[in-house]
């Protein structure tokens, strides 16, 4: 089903693509940013966990309100935070994730909203500091994590931007744990500053 899912948003971009390239402006930009993220249906009263993320984004015109901005991020999720020894469960994902989103533009705010598709690229776990790899083992995260998100931002000018957005998974990433979890979803609230990469005009090139 979710193998379905990705190749259906991955065709309907292509589509996209398609179907403006003759009347649409292509933005790309390098996006930064710092997040605060948490699973829900922990037992354990954990508190969140906080991490920098960052990639890159395509933006594509559809008109004059709406762009289409599919990304590549490098992000982490999950509980807790490892340092000191205070969270009595740590659990760190480490995601590769394509978010595709729609943006609604007014002078100078955009709002967003579209699924993601994230892959689990490396895990931790750690009850009172300690790693729980036979943890991992008996209880499996999923490999890939379907979320949605939606989000407020604001330009700051023609190039930089920035960014609030909400994050949080569709379906579990992980089933209920005894005495520890019960079927848990990823939760993400994310500030991002987002940056065009400056293109030269296609006068000046001509002019060369």
């Amino acid at each position: 089903m979710k193998n379905k899912l990705v190749l259906s948003l991955l065709f309907y971009g292509a589509w996209l693509g398609a179907q403006h390239k003759s009347l649409s402006t292509l933005r790309l930009g390098l996006k930064l940013g710092y997040s605060v993220h948490t699973m829900s249906g922990d037992l354990t009263k954990t508190s969140v966990g906080a991490n920098l993320l960052g990639g890159v984004w395509l933006q594509l015109k559809m008109s004059q309100k709406w762009t289409a901005q599919p990304e590549l991020l490098m992000i982490d999720k999950g509980i807790g935070i490892r340092a000191g020894g205070k969270s009595p469960h740590f659990v760190n994902l480490h995601y590769f994730e394509l978010p595709v989103l729609f943006q609604y533009h007014t002078k100078r705010l955009y709002y967003e909203f579209g699924p993601s598709m994230a892959y689990l690229l490396n895990i931790r776990e750690n009850r009172y500091t300690n790693e729980s790899p036979d943890l991992v083992n008996t209880y499996p995260f999923s490999r890939t994590d379907l979320s949605f998100n939606l989000g407020i931002g604001v330009r700051i000018n023609e190039l930089w931007s920035l960014g609030l957005r909400l994050n949080h998974s569709i379906v579990p990433v992980r089933a209920a744990v005894p005495n520890i979890s019960r079927a848990s979803y990823n939760q993400l609230v994310a500030v991002g500053v987002t940056r065009q990469v400056k293109r030269r005009k296609k006068d000046d090139m001509e002019g060369e």
